[in-house]
């Protein structure tokens, strides 16, 4: 399983496109790092140290969808594709092939959203963890939803297409759900992270659940699909 999650985790890295996202979390988090404090100093303001993490958190919750589906959408049905899985599996669970997938595609994104914190760290003077478990949170469940669809859909073109129109399509109905007075599709809200996120405090930590059961329900699929 560790060997699993490591090879996706180091794999990650070796991509051009993932370099570029990487890039633009970076370069979004020093801009609003520098924004903060330019308004702070001229205005003399207080914007609380929340205000630090807003551009990453806007970021990771408008774009991470899109981002996760553009570097991982193929991650199960690629192995599928060159049989590459046939292989795995007869050297480890089908559990625990998932289970290594996920991980390393975790913790890359913990590496991305750790490094830009401590980013942050330097302008604000202050570690906001709370931060990285609200944006954690929310990409936890994003991977979830990725591999599910990997494992769902045979080929990698149609989890790529379906990937994006997922991720720009979901973020808009989230909302729409979340702020509708209409009690026959406001219910929605409570399947969406977007709402928990919003409701902050221990809410965000729902999440972590919400991420685990979308990784049982693939877990389930996977182990029922012919290989």
């Amino acid at each position: 399983m560790w060997t699993i999650c490591f090879h996706e985790f180091k794999g990650l890295f070796k991509s051009i496109k993932s370099i570029i996202i990487v890039a633009i979390i970076f370069g979004v988090t020093y801009w609003t790092a520098d924004l903060m404090t330019t308004i702070t100093d001229r205005l003399d303001v207080n914007t609380g140290k929340d205000g630090y993490a807003t551009g990453i958190a806007s970021i990771v919750f408008l774009l991470g969808f899109l981002f996760i589906s553009s570097l991982s959408h193929d991650v199960i049905n690629r192995e599928v594709s060159t049989r590459t899985m046939r292989f795995l599996v007869t050297k480890t669970s089908r559990v625990k092939i998932i289970i290594g997938k996920y991980l390393g595609i975790w913790l890359f994104w913990f590496f991305c959203i750790f490094t830009s914190f401590v980013l942050i760290a330097f302008v604000s003077k202050n570690f906001l963890w709370w931060g990285i478990l609200e944006c954690m949170g929310f990409i936890s469940v994003a991977i979830a939803y990725n591999l599910v669809f990997s494992v769902i859909f045979p080929k990698p073109a149609i989890t790529m297409f379906f990937g994006v129109v997922f991720a720009l399509a979901f973020p808009v109905l989230s909302f729409l759900v979340i702020h509708s007075n209409n009690v026959f599709i406001s219910w929605f809200k409570f399947f969406t992270p977007y709402y928990y996120a919003l409701l902050g405090d221990f809410y965000i930590l729902v999440n972590f659940i919400y991420a685990i059961g979308l990784l049982m329900l693939g877990i389930v699929l996977f182990n029922r699909r012919d290989l």
